[in-house]
């Protein structure tokens, strides 16, 4: 940083320091020895807090940082998410002790990777906490307390990919037919997910103020404060409606992660599914490719990122396909192939 510093006169008369990244700052005089004197005591106080800088990395310890990053993040990250990292953060420390921060290496790291493996954790599985615990190291890079974040030498363990789980339509009328009558509260909250695709923090951001009732549109606010709007279908602006709608607030009373899982799994439990919450969105995109909706449409109407998400879906699409094609020209009588052409309708 130091031999970055450059004293330098503006034509205004006024004396600047230009530091890395292009960051200047007025010295606020035009004479020149006072200016010179100042860099010198900025020189000077630089590097006092570098040398500050090294001892931190030196002495900081892991579980002093644990207690500082979670307490950052309550600040900053969904309680859910904080709850996450601690869980991982903590697993860590029991593995690898506490130590000086910078002393943690990536051969610990795949020594932990491989117990978790040993001891039946699966990839995908371990990839999550991975990936944050990584997140965590980044940030104490960002804090000045490690030189290089030990996570970036490995990469994430290969996960056998399997097809998402999504309901039939028998599945979903089942569970839609129970909540409506258990728990109206609750089915207001399913049918939405189902028929917008929308993620659970979508669900439990969305406020009153994000219905457009003219247009029948829905703004949701998704990870990393993404913004997309979708379209409502009927059933989902009659349920919207019927909630007489306030000026403000959220539409759905739910506060926490937690509590809708818990709910869903109590429910699973009733019906003998075994479905996660997020399985309705994997249900929403495999009905809409299923009944011949574009990959990229559904990409736009998920939200998806990257094209290559949605492509988990692709399979789908060209199973029923090849089911229409070989039923219409298989010498199948027409009643049988309009069986075909009135699943994919209803899928």
């Amino acid at each position: 940083m130091l031999e970055r510093m450059k004293l330098f006169r503006r034509s205004n008369g006024y004396w600047y320091i230009r530091f890395e990244r292009g960051k200047e700052k007025s010295l606020r005089t035009k004479d020149r020895r006072l200016a010179e004197r100042l860099f010198r005591e900025i020189q000077k106080e630089a590097l006092k807090g570098r040398l500050i800088l090294l001892e931190k990395q030196t002495k900081i310890s892991l579980s002093y940082f644990i207690e500082e990053y979670l307490a950052w993040g309550e600040a900053h990250k969904a309680p859910s998410t904080v709850r996450r990292d601690s869980w991982a953060l903590n697993r860590f420390i029991q593995f690898v002790g506490d130590r000086p921060l910078r002393s943690i290496s990536a051969k610990q790291i795949e020594d932990y990777r491989t117990f978790l493996l040993q001891n039946g954790r699966k990839p995908s599985s371990v990839n999550v906490e991975y990936r944050h615990l990584k997140a965590a190291f980044n940030k104490a890079k960002d804090w000045g307390y490690i030189k290089e974040n030990p996570f970036t030498r490995l990469k994430p363990l290969k996960e056998l990919k399997t097809p998402p789980k999504f309901l039939s339509r028998d599945e979903a009328q089942r569970l839609l037919d129970y909540l409506k009558k258990q728990d109206p509260e609750f089915y207001n909250l399913v049918l939405f997910g189902l028929e917008t695709g929308a993620r659970r923090i979508e669900i439990l951001r969305l406020r009153w103020e994000d219905i457009d009732w003219e247009f029948k549109r829905i703004r949701l606010h998704g990870k990393g404060n993404k913004i997309r709007e979708i379209p409502m279908t009927s059933r989902v602006l009659a349920i919207l409606q019927v909630r007489s709608p306030k000026s403000r607030g959220k539409v759905f009373p739910y506060t926490h992660h937690d509590t809708i899982s818990h709910k869903w799994r109590k429910v699973m439990r009733k019906l003998g599914m075994n479905y996660r919450f997020h399985d309705l969105r994997h249900t929403t995109a495999s009905w809409l490719v299923m009944n011949g909706v574009p990959l990229k449409v559904v990409q736009e109407l998920l939200g998806h990122s990257d094209i290559r998400v949605t492509q988990i879906y692709a399979h789908l699409s060209r199973d029923y396909l090849r089911e229409a094609l070989e039923r219409t020209f298989s010498g199948k009588t027409q009643a049988e192939g309009s069986k075909v052409v009135d699943f994919i309708k209803k899928s």
